[in-house]
């Protein structure tokens, strides 16, 4: 448990340090994070299925990783796009000139592609445009939040399981403490945003609120993201502990001692920023 804590404190200090540090200076850095993580957690969940006796390809998942970050860089979110599609074709021609292949083993090939990094490159949008500081801490604040009061409301009410043949530790009173644990890191992000405009004096902030004059709004959606946010993190930690069962491993590295590898740490966010992304697309679009 102290081992766990200790990692989690030395874990969030160096990524939010990079956030609220370096970004002052450019975006870039904050996106290095992002680089960071998806490129390992791809790295991590070609190993994990390996051990569950799948073959992905390793040449297309290293070009998309390779040419992920400037496509996304120069192109925004169509970059996503256009590195997806550089893997599946690199896979479709490795599966049609290299025998040994199977089906099953190009879909997950393309799988990986997907899940993690076209969805953990959204980070970068979401970083230079759609959301800014305000969206990031969205995205970290919500299943962060959700996590650990699932764990200790799990911890100490315990009560009926949620899903014993995926993780048989989660119960559902810690689901339940979890999504108030979502909603909790929304309403974080708003007292430190549209309510108490606390980096109001940092550099390269962006978007200071979510509806700009209207905080009792800004408070439903924050409300509203929460929830879903916090249903999406749970979801998204029972789907990767859903694979660890099928791969028969307990985590999927071991770079973070009492939490595992990236991947572990990242389950969460994974669900959660496809969300983030749309809600400030859709804001953007309707001009708040």
């Amino acid at each position: 448990m102290v081992k766990r804590l200790i990692t989690a404190v030395c874990l969030l200090t160096v990524v939010l340090g990079a956030i609220f540090g370096l970004r002052i200076f450019n975006l870039v850095f904050a996106d290095m994070v992002a680089v960071l993580f998806g490129s390992v957690g791809v790295y991590e969940l070609y190993n994990a299925l390996k051990k569950a006796r799948l073959n992905p390809m390793a040449l297309p998942l290293v070009i998309s990783a390779v040419i992920a970050y400037p496509c996304v860089y120069f192109l925004g979110v169509g970059g996503i796009m256009i590195a997806l599609s550089v893997a599946v074709m690199t896979a479709l021609a490795v599966f049609m000139f290299k025998s040994g292949y199977t089906l099953s083993d190009l879909m997950t090939t393309v799988f990986i592609a997907v899940y993690p990094l076209a969805m953990f490159y959204l980070f970068v949008p979401i970083n230079h445009e759609y959301g800014n500081l305000l969206g990031i801490l969205l995205v970290l604040a919500v299943p962060i939040l959700t996590d650990t009061m699932a764990y200790f409301t799990g911890s100490l009410l315990k009560g009926p399981k949620l899903c014993p043949n995926i993780s048989p530790k989660k119960t559902i009173s810690g689901a339940i403490g979890g999504l108030i644990g979502g909603m909790m890191g929304g309403v974080i992000v708003f007292l430190l945003f549209d309510y108490g405009n606390v980096f109001a004096s940092f550099g390269n902030v962006g978007r200071t609120a979510l509806i700009a004059g209207n905080l009792y709004g800004s408070l439903g959606v924050y409300l509203a993201v929460g929830l879903v946010g916090g249903l999406l993190s749970e979801i998204g930690d029972l789907a990767a502990s859903w694979i660890k069962r099928k791969a028969e491993i307990k985590d999927f590295g071991k770079i973070f001692p009492g939490h595992g590898g990236f991947m572990d740490r990242i389950d969460s966010i994974l669900f959660m920023l496809p969300l983030v992304y749309a809600l400030f697309a859709i804001l953007g679009a309707c001009g708040a």
